[in-house]
């Protein structure tokens, strides 16, 4: 089978691969791949469990404490028993590149400019060539061209806005998160190879960008000073962060399509990681490509139905109050207390803790949670 892939982040580079080792006949159309992006670049323990683009030389940060704050006096500091790494993007994307091209996927460096379909075959148009295919895959973002000419943009409610610095200069192995009660998101500080990114991700909205740049800056700048900022390289994207009445209504394939990662929406609603499930979605991609209709259920079965919860979850999250207090600063207090508590957040930021059973495991857990409570007092 002939098939376009269009776009060439982790999902698409990893749907071409996948295909070109069952035997399919793939291009990979994309302007600018490899890029830099402005996420902090962690990579879940479960995304390291699964896929063998990971287990190569893919220059990488080792995490050894990650350490979670809500304002300037609660923190708590994990040291993951399973490994997280922080890697570039940019570096991530040529190690996709390299091997999609040594399996023979034509890559082709521009920007499709018109997508239709005659009978069974897709035409697709840039400013200086034109291709054919069998099936097209979407796997350009969350403001996919694909996704707009064959159905309907994701919406503005449905998109978060992420900005990042690039800070040159080596760091120790430690990632910091930080939760401000002002902010609905949270600001990182990942250590990777060569620099550090620091970045902000938050519901995007009129006003709202410049004004969460100017948040990330003084932040940096408290920080680590005001002299890093003339070094520092700025970064901006959206990136898909569905409520949970859009889950019903993502149409994510059809006859001869389908999409792929942030193109899909397939992203987790409150942190923002999508790395696992672009690099999942693709893995379901190439295994159903020939079997019609059976790609989106296997998607929700898979991941959508825990986003969707996720989705629900996320105005408690950000917004709900516990104890007579904010949830998050609640979560961190706990932390530091209970070592149940403090194994919970660890599972969750390993990536091993769906939604789907996050309250059941909290329940559950309040016994441990009180004895641990009790205990520290004497």
């Amino acid at each position: 089978m002939e098939v376009a892939v269009v776009g060439g982040g982790p999902g698409g580079s990893w749907a071409a691969i996948l295909l070109a080792r069952r035997g399919h006949a793939v291009t990979l159309i994309d302007p600018q791949a490899p890029w830099e992006k402005p996420c902090g670049g962690g990579v879940t323990t479960r995304a390291l469990e699964r896929f063998d683009i990971f287990s190569g030389q893919l220059p990488r940060k080792q995490i050894e404490d990650i350490t979670v704050y809500f304002g300037d006096t609660n923190s708590v500091t994990i040291k993951p028993a399973q490994p997280v790494v922080v890697v570039s993007r940019k570096e991530l994307g040529q190690c996709l590149l390299d091997e999609a091209l040594r399996l023979g996927v034509c890559v082709v460096s521009e920007r499709v400019t018109q997508i239709f379909r005659e009978k069974t075959r897709w035409h697709l148009k840039t400013k200086n060539s034109s291709l054919n295919a069998d099936f097209l895959v979407g796997a350009d973002g969350a403001t996919s061209f694909v996704r707009r000419s064959l159905g309907t943009a994701l919406s503005p409610e449905d998109l978060c806005i992420t900005l990042g610095y690039y800070i040159p200069g080596d760091s120790p192995a430690a990632m910091k998160v930080f939760f401000v009660q002002s902010l609905e998101g949270y600001i990182w500080s990942f250590p990777r190879p060569n620099h550090i990114s620091y970045g902000l991700i938050s519901r995007s909205g009129p006003g709202r960008t410049a004004k969460a740049r100017e948040l990330l800056a003084n932040f940096i700048v408290a920080d680590l000073g005001p002299e890093v900022m003339k070094h520092a390289e700025f970064y901006s994207a959206p990136v898909p962060c569905l409520q949970k009445a859009s889950w019903k209504n993502n149409v994510i394939s059809g006859d001869g399509w389908a999409l792929v990662g942030d193109a899909a929406g397939l992203a987790d609603p409150i942190t923002g990681e999508g790395i696992y499930f672009a690099l999942r979605s693709a893995e379901i991609l190439a295994d159903t490509i020939q079997k019609p209709g059976e790609y989106a259920t296997q998607i929700w079965q898979d991941m959508g139905h825990d986003l969707a919860r996720g989705s629900a979850m996320y105005g408690k999250f950000y917004r709900g109050q516990f104890l007579g207090g904010d949830f998050r600063k609640r979560a961190v207090q706990l932390a530091r207390k209970s070592r149940t508590v403090k194994k919970l957040m660890e599972t969750l930021i390993e990536g091993h803790q769906p939604y789907l059973s996050l309250n059941k495991k909290l329940f559950f857990s309040f016994p441990s949670v009180a004895w641990d409570l009790v205990a520290r007092r004497q």
